[in-house]
């Protein structure tokens, strides 16, 4: 009998954990609970099997001891642990519920303390209150899953880890939901649980007494989390307006910052603003997602699959930081392996596409030659609601998992872009990384050089008068006389050269050719138009106007 066993374990929900936010420290903190719960987790692990292996993530026991200020400040860990463990099944089994059991309970404690920490003068009676409510909420939320496969000596580790894979994706299909009986106000930000309250509700209070009840508890917040409300205060993290009523969840993650300071004996800043993102009314948030990853994890070998860990460990703790904040000022949410999400001024968000595209497939700073990656890229106004933009770039990330060209036979390896302006017109546009062996990137890079030097930008305007009907009329995706488009894109150009510019009739041809070879590549005309929208966008160096 095997004593041998590969392990699975996950801790979710992941995206509506994340995506449940109303401020940038909101993002911030959903995606580092869930890496300290999974570091937790892989610390247990070691303790409780001293011959444990941690196959994926690359987390080591001198890590979890004595973790540098780069670990334990940015969330590097995703959900997901692979570890291969010795001892009979009913020891493998009993260390896991071990390890839920405790998951949990860190969670859950984290949730009081938070409790304590924002309304510091309750009695006896109502902190208990309080955390009963919290601790349905938990028990209802915190989804904590693992599967352990025997693991013969002679069995491939590929057979084996596909066998827990499939086991997992089925044990996640059969979940159970836990029902909280919810009578009072909705969490002001998942807009899914009920918000912290002393009072008892009656089936005959009506909205306003619902209301008077509920603030009660929340006029006696700590000053440091009081405010009321505006920009000003939205500069200052950790701060619960007077319109705010919260979960205990949300709660834990406002006050995330003031734990995680005091369990690691150092200092979080603030998360900044989108107010304090960049210069100018706009901001960028950009998702990266690595490209068929499946195939990376394939290894027959448990060492094959360790040296992919290893190397998605060094590109997300090393070359993302540096990359997204010292190369390109921003400011990294989480680097969880091959996942990235990250806050970035409008100007350098393009270079941290492509820095980080390219590092991706490198063979010492990512995972080598032929990986790729997906991104998803949205410019969204300062007063643009947050947690539309998440979900916008979210679904744009997909977009570009999406995207194949017919033509070259290419799929994923794409950047979709986004352009939400604050009266709510959305241009939006796919692009393979490549076209005709040179970057995407750096075609648009030369574009907006270009308007912002030589060109006038009223050429797209009349492009647009001149063709966009022609895809309404004939219900087509992309215009079929592309002889008509390039003559017509070299007149237009031609006419749009600033006085004291000195293109000569060969650049503006060629200028054309890369406009053409940008329409072939997008999915339709649509793109190809709000593309160059886009495009009119980034010539501005600060993303000021509209």
């Amino acid at each position: 009998m095997t004593n041998r066993y590969i392990v699975i374990f996950t801790v979710g929900p992941v995206q509506s954990f994340i995506a449940s936010a109303r401020k940038t420290e909101d993002f911030w903190s959903g995606s580092y609970i869930l890496s300290h719960l999974v570091r937790e987790a892989i610390k247990q692990f070691y303790q409780l099997d001293a011959n444990c292996e941690v196959v994926y993530p690359l987390v080591t026991r001198e890590e979890l001891r004595s973790p540098s200020a780069r670990d334990f400040r940015i969330a590097s860990i995703p959900n997901r642990v692979t570890v291969v463990m010795k001892g009979t099944e009913e020891k493998v089994g009993g260390w896991l519920r071990e390890v839920e059991d405790n998951v949990r309970q860190v969670f859950l404690d984290f949730c009081f303390q938070a409790i304590r920490r924002v309304f510091p003068h309750l009695t006896a009676e109502e902190y208990e209150w309080l955390e009963m409510m919290v601790e349905q909420q938990v028990q209802s939320f915190l989804e904590v899953y693992w599967v352990a496969e025997p693991y013969e000596p002679s069995a491939s580790f590929r057979t084996v880890r596909e066998r827990a894979e499939r086991r997992l994706g089925a044990l996640k299909n059969e979940k159970h939901y836990i029902p909280v009986s919810q009578s009072g106000l909705v969490c002001s930000v998942c807009k899914e649980r009920e918000a912290l309250r002393l009072a008892e509700m009656k089936e005959t209070d009506h909205y306003g007494e619902i209301k008077r009840k509920t603030l009660h508890l929340w006029k006696r917040r700590a000053a440091e989390f009081q405010g009321a409300g505006g920009e000003e205060d939205d500069r200052r993290a950790g701060r619960i307006q007077d319109n705010e009523f919260l979960c205990g969840i949300c709660l834990g993650k406002r006050a995330a910052r003031d734990y995680f300071s005091k369990l690691f004996g150092a200092s979080f800043l603030s998360f900044p603003s989108v107010l304090e993102i960049g210069a100018g009314d706009y901001y960028a948030v950009l998702m990266m997602d690595g490209d068929n990853m499946g195939k990376w994890f394939s290894g027959e070998r448990k060492e094959e699959y360790s040296e992919t860990s290893k190397k998605l460990a060094r590109f997300a703790k090393e070359v993302v930081p540096q990359i997204v904040e010292e190369q390109c000022h921003g400011k990294l949410v989480y680097a969880g392996g091959d996942d990235v999400l990250a806050f970035l001024p409008t100007e350098t968000v393009l270079k941290a596409a492509e820095e980080l595209r390219l590092a991706f497939g490198d063979e010492w700073k990512g995972l080598g030659h032929g990986a790729t990656a997906s991104f998803g890229v949205v410019i969204a106004h300062k007063k643009s609601p947050l947690h539309l933009v998440l979900n916008a770039v979210r679904a744009l990330e997909k977009k570009a998992k999406q995207y194949s060209n017919d033509k070259t036979g290419q799929q994923k390896d794409a950047l979709a872009l986004a352009l939400h302006t604050r009266s709510g017109e959305i241009s939006e546009a796919v692009l393979p990384w490549m076209i005709g062996g040179e970057k995407v990137s750096q075609l648009l890079d030369q574009w907006i050089h270009l308007l912002k030097t030589s060109l006038s930008p009223n050429f797209i305007f009349h492009f647009a008068s001149a063709f966009a009907p022609l895809l309404h009329e004939r219900h087509c995706p992309k215009w079929e006389n592309g002889d008509m488009l390039a003559t017509e894109l070299r007149r237009l150009l031609k006419r749009s050269v600033k006085e004291g510019s000195h293109l000569s009739v060969q650049e503006i041809a060629n200028h054309a050719q890369v406009l053409l070879s940008l329409r072939e590549a997008v999915r339709s005309g649509y793109d190809f138009l709000y593309l160059l929208k886009i495009l009119t966008f980034f010539k501005r160096s600060e993303g000021n106007g509209q």
